[in-house]
């Protein structure tokens, strides 16, 4: 579906709300990730507006910079969504507004169900925001976390950064016991709190190549 076509079935229209996933990197070099409802202000021909209201601190004001931002909204139950460029953010003392560029397409979303096998070894992995569902985008900065559980379906682990679903990650961990290092790229389905300064995260593997899939999967079964 098109912008144009949004706009003419009033899914997108002054006053409605959005949601808006912002993935970045932090002044001190770690990931940013900020998601919450929005609402569109005005539309015009080149880029649309949004407000947000915010107390307290601004959760921007750590931001050294955008690696790329998901705008979606649903209807009768379906999500639409579609990447978007940041093109101005103004802070004020009670919100902020956010100027973005109008995307040509919006894309719907489907899920599919994996299970899982538990590792019980200690595993480090390293990871990447490259994208979101699936899509890919500008990779952000890599930072590390521990392998907890993997299957030919997705994994888990443990970070102590805040991720969001459904980001797309680079995943690049040692298995034990194989002889070189495994990357996949993941979908994250569910976030947790762990401990007060961690997060058990939940990714689905996605357009991962299919004899990594088997390589995992042979690892599983000698368990």
């Amino acid at each position: 579906m098109d912008w144009n076509k949004a706009q003419e079935l009033a899914y997108i229209a002054p006053n409605s709300a959005c949601h808006l996933m912002i993935v970045g990197e932090c002044k001190d070099g770690q990931p940013f990730c900020f998601e919450d409802d929005f609402i569109i202000d005005r539309i015009g021909e080149q880029s649309f507006t949004v407000c947000l209201e915010l107390c307290g601190l601004f959760p921007f004001d750590k931001l050294e910079h955008v690696s790329f931002i998901e705008f979606s909204f649903r209807d009768r139950g379906i999500l639409y969504y579609t990447y978007v460029d940041l093109l101005q953010l103004e802070l004020k003392k009670s919100g902020c507004n956010l100027t973005l560029s109008i995307p040509e397409e919006i894309q719907h979303h489907q899920r599919r169900q994996h299970q899982r096998a538990k590792l019980f070894l200690r595993t480090p992995i390293t990871l990447q925001i490259v994208g979101i569902r699936g899509v890919s985008a500008r990779k952000g900065a890599a930072f590390s976390g521990q392998l907890l559980d993997i299957s030919s379906g997705g994994l888990s682990f443990l970070t102590t950064n805040r991720l969001i679903h459904p980001l797309f990650l680079e995943l690049s961990f040692i298995l034990p016991g194989l002889p070189g290092p495994i990357t996949a790229y993941g979908e994250i389905i569910r976030v947790a709190n762990f401990s007060n300064d961690s997060y058990r995260v939940a990714a689905e593997f996605r357009h991962t190549p299919e004899s990594i899939l088997q390589e995992i999967d042979k690892y599983c079964t000698l368990q």
